[in-house]
């Protein structure tokens, strides 16, 4: 490839979140020689494994503690750094390709501006909607900034085929190309292991956000009422959200667990919880396309898989489709009961779903994904 591609955004490694995870993959299939990584230090020192024959890390700005008030607010104050530093950076690197994530708009921003002042190729990246969750002057301004990415970007990046229909129906001129969450290393075998019959260990892995919250907690509730059941969370999020939540207790507890770590973890696991939010703040259409990276880590584990999402979104589709899921699709924890249940005593049931599950990860091997966009950059 002539030059690098910039690859921006906020959520980079070490951070643990769905979007740095999508970096991390994502980037170790290309050298240092063909991309830059840079967006924002977590605010505490996070230990990380990181290659010298993996492209290089830098950092942009620094984030504001998670449980203080006044985030957004530090980000916005931070914007004008960042857009220094994202220019200095690609004229040092010499970047000719810019590709921005947006799940923070200040980055995306920035990578967007710094396209136009340079003459860089810019391809956005959509891990959500930029316009749909916003108002007032925030609405005015993604707008504005949507408006200018789609009419001068050669192709729009999203991050699953539910995002692109619904991108595709409201903006039928504009090229929208699916560039999935991808994994690293190997897929297991197939080989079948019953789940516990007591105590039954269940595992949610990743953040809790608006996208899921009410999901998880209708989980928590259907786990109190088994009393040979536990539950554990593997999350970067600290301890404490969870409690001001109310989701730790006797038997459900929280635990980070570090990435050399995390599949060995998930792997003796009995169940993985797929948690999908039916309501919360966010836009209706969040709800309806979000297809979380945590799936994909799913998928690789080997154990089978309880999702609790809402009737007819991409998620449910795409699970049902290839049958590598059991879907629980109404917001009652009888149901999930139920389905732990049905879930445990099932062997032909989980073994099914897991060999299914595992078919359906070498859709996303990130090997081919890279392939996929070196191939799409390149042939512009």
């Amino acid at each position: 490839m002539k030059g690098k591609i910039l690859l921006l955004s906020r959520s980079i490694p070490p951070l643990h979140s769905g979007a740095s995870m999508v970096v991390r993959n994502l980037a170790q299939q290309f050298s240092p020689n063909e991309m830059v990584i840079a967006g924002e230090k977590p605010f505490e020192e996070i230990g990380y494994d990181w290659e010298d024959t993996w492209p290089e890390i830098h950092y942009l700005s620094k984030s504001w503690p998670i449980n203080r008030r006044g985030r957004d607010k530090w980000r916005t104050l931070q914007f004008p750094l960042v857009l220094a530093r994202t220019l200095r950076l690609v004229l040092q690197k010499k970047c000719d390709v810019i590709l921005a994530i947006y799940s923070n708009i200040e980055f995306f921003f920035a990578g967007y501006l710094v396209a136009r002042l340079t003459g860089a190729r810019f391809f956005p990246y959509y891990h959500n909607t930029l316009v749909e969750n916003r108002s007032g002057l925030g609405l005015l301004l993604a707008k504005w900034l949507q408006s200018s990415v789609f009419s001068t970007s050669e192709c729009v990046f999203v991050i699953s085929e539910g995002l692109a229909e619904y991108y595709r129906s409201h903006y039928p001129d504009v090229e929208f190309s699916v560039l999935v969450h991808s994994f690293t290393g190997p897929v297991p075998s197939l080989s079948p292991r019953p789940v516990s019959q007591s105590p039954l260990h269940l595992v949610i892995l990743g953040n809790p956000t608006d996208a899921c919250l009410d999901a998880i907690k209708r989980v928590c509730e259907a786990v109190s009422r088994m009393p040979d059941c536990w539950l554990e969370f593997y999350s970067g999020t600290p301890r404490s959200f969870f409690e001001s939540h109310g989701l730790i207790g006797d038997r459900i507890q929280h635990r980070t667990i570090p990435q050399a770590e995390l599949f060995q973890r998930l792997r003796e696991a009995d169940i993985l919880v797929l948690p999908h939010g039916f309501t919360g703040s966010l836009s209706e259409v969040e709800y309806q396309t979000i297809f979380p990276t945590r799936t994909i880590d799913y998928f690789n584990s080997g154990r089978p898989i309880l999702a609790h999402s809402l009737p007819d979104c991409y998620l449910t589709r795409f699970l049902r489709q290839h049958n590598c899921a059991l879907v629980v699709d109404r917001p009652d924890p009888s149901d999930l009961v139920d389905a732990i249940t049905k879930l445990r005593h099932d062997q032909a049931l989980q073994n099914e779903l897991i060999g299914n599950a595992i078919k359906v990860s070498e859709m996303f091997r990130a090997s081919l994904v890279a392939e996929q966009l070196r191939s799409r950059i390149l042939n512009k």
